[in-house]
C-alpha cells in the first residue's frame, strides 16, 4: 500500500473525537464522554477555532489590499477597520499616525481625490504571513511583507517593506487594529534602490492631517551606508 493511502494513526484521536462527536449529535442519548475524550474534544475545537480565525485574518487583510487596489476606500473603514476602538490607528511611510476612527476615516476620504488622477493605482500586496493569535481569541498580531508598486500615468513607482498589523475582533468579525506600512524603498521605478537620493514622501499629498509622527519608516536612502540596516525593526509577534 502506497503512503498515501495509508491512514493517519497519529491522527486517530481525533478521528475518535469527531466521531464521537457527531454520534452524540445523532444520539441523544448517548453516554457522557470520559474526561479524556472530553480533554480531547475541547482541545480539537480550540485548533479549529484558532484555524478559522487565522483564515477570517487572511481574508480581512485581502479585502484591504483589494479595495485599496480598487479605490474603494470608502470600504477600506466599512469592511476592514475597527469600529469599536478609540486606538484604531494607519500609518504608510512617512505619512504619519492617523489615531482614532474620525482620523482614520478622513485619512481614506483624502484619498477619493487620487481618483482624479489618470492611471492611478496603490498595489500593496501582502505575502509571508506570521500571525500571532492571542490567548483569549480577541486580538491578533502580525507581520507581512509587501512588494508592491503605485504610480499614475505620469510615474510609478516601486514600494516593498513590511507591514506590521494587529487585528481585533469585534463579535464574530476580525478587524484591522493596528497598520503600519513601513517600506524598505519606495522609489521611482526608473532608478535602483540603491542610486535613489530621494524615497519619496507622502506628506503633503494628503489633505488629511496626522495626529503623531511616523514610528518605523527608515527608507533606504537613510539607512544604505549602515551594516545593520534592520536594526530598528520589531521582533515577530510572541505568543501572549
Amino acid at each position: 500500500m502506497s503512503n498515501s493511502r495509508r491512514f493517519p494513526w497519529r491522527a486517530a484521536p481525533v478521528f475518535v473525537a469527531l466521531l464521537w462527536v457527531a454520534a452524540c449529535t445523532e444520539n441523544a442519548s448517548m453516554p457522557t464522554p470520559d474526561p479524556q475524550t472530553t480533554q480531547l474534544i475541547r482541545a480539537l475545537s480550540e485548533r479549529v477555532q484558532k484555524l478559522e480565525d487565522t483564515a477570517e485574518i487572511h481574508k480581512v487583510q485581502s479585502k484591504y489590499a483589494h479595495y485599496l487596489f480598487t479605490q474603494d476606500f470608502d470600504k477600506v473603514v466599512e469592511e476592514c477597520m475597527a469600529r469599536n476602538s478609540p486606538d484604531v490607528s494607519v500609518e504608510f511611510s512617512d505619512s504619519g499616525v492617523y489615531r482614532g476612527l474620525e482620523s482614520v476615516k478622513a485619512l481614506y476620504k483624502a484619498f477619493e481625490e487620487a481618483k482624479k488622477i489618470p492611471g492611478f493605482f496603490i498595489l500593496h500586496m501582502t505575502v509571508n504571513p506570521y500571525i500571532e493569535i492571542a490567548a483569549d481569541g480577541k486580538s491578533a498580531r502580525s507581520h507581512w511583507l509587501s512588494p508592491g508598486a503605485s504610480g499614475s500615468n505620469r510615474s510609478a513607482s516601486w514600494v516593498w517593506g513590511p507591514y506590521y498589523v494587529d487585528y481585533v475582533k469585534e463579535g464574530d468579525q476580525w478587524r484591522i487594529l493596528h497598520s503600519n506600512l513601513a517600506p524598505l524603498f519606495r522609489n521611482p521605478y526608473e532608478d535602483s534602490w540603491a542610486k535613489a537620493t530621494n524615497h519619496g514622501t507622502v506628506k503633503g499629498i494628503l489633505s488629511a492631517v496626522a495626529d503623531e509622527p511616523s514610528t518605523q519608516y527608515r527608507p533606504y536612502n537613510e539607512v544604505k551606508k549602515e551594516t545593520d540596516v534592520f536594526r530598528d525593526y520589531p521582533d515577530l509577534p510572541q505568543p501572549y
